[in-house]
C-alpha cells in the first residue's frame, strides 16, 4: 500500500485521472491532425476539372453530415487553386 489514506488517496487518483485524460486528449488531437493531413494530400491528387467534378458527384450521393469534412477540404483546395 502507498501509505495514503482516504482523502489523500482520492486526490492522488483524481490527479492521475486528470493527467490520463489530458494525455489522451493530446494523443487524439495528434492522430486527428495526421489523419486530416493524409486526407488533404489524397484529395489533392484530384487535379483536373473532370476528376474534381466526379468527386463532387460522388460526395452528393452521401448525406452532408457524413461528408462535411471532405466537402470543406475540397472547397478549400478549389478556392486556393482559384486564388493562385
Amino acid at each position: 500500500m502507498t501509505g495514503l489514506t482516504g482523502r489523500a488517496y482520492r486526490e492522488r487518483m483524481r490527479l492521475r485521472s486528470r493527467v490520463l485524460v489530458w494525455r489522451a486528449g493530446i494523443l487524439l488531437r495528434a492522430a486527428n491532425r495526421r489523419r486530416r493531413r493524409r486526407l488533404i494530400a489524397e484529395l489533392a491528387d484530384y487535379r483536373t476539372p473532370a476528376e474534381i467534378d466526379d468527386l463532387w458527384a460522388l460526395l452528393e450521393s452521401y448525406p452532408p453530415d457524413r461528408t462535411h469534412e471532405l466537402r470543406a477540404i475540397l472547397a478549400d483546395q478549389q478556392l486556393r487553386t482559384l486564388t493562385r
